[in-house]
């Protein structure tokens, strides 16, 4: 059973492509600077041994931080940093990640996260991990 309990928010208004607005705000200990996941909610995991419910597959469509708080909503943008000067860029430690493919049977492979991404009205919201 998909527990929507847990995703406190919503989406309630698309203001332009950088800018949205949540349900949530003061009322719910939001605060300026706080990261929000805007998802979709996924398939419910069984595990096959004890055939109890794991939570669900989500897929998080962008993750935004919020840049003005209201009593009962939130303005958020999805908010990027990058380095302002070259010795900023040269004193950082820079690691790269690279995704390694797993030696898996492709008959197995069963999918489950949604390939849209696309924010609409209505959309959960959660707070990010931190």
């Amino acid at each position: 059973m998909k527990s929507y309990e847990t995703y406190n928010y919503k989406v309630i208004k698309i203001i332009s492509d950088t800018k949205i607005l949540i349900n949530a705000g003061a009322n719910f200990n939001l605060k300026v600077g706080d990261s929000l996941d805007i998802l979709t909610v996924g398939e419910e995991i069984i595990d096959p041994d004890t055939k109890q419910s794991l939570g669900t597959l989500d897929t998080i469509k962008a993750t935004v931080e919020i840049v003005t708080i209201y009593p009962k909503m939130a303005l958020c943008q999805k908010v990027e940093y990058e380095a302002k000067t070259m010795v900023e860029v040269l004193s950082s430690t820079m690691n790269v990640k690279k995704v390694r493919r797993l030696e898996i049977d492709p008959s197995e492979i069963s999918g489950g996260l949604s390939s849209d991404f696309t924010i609409r009205i209505g959309d959960l919201v959660r707070k990010s991990p931190a």
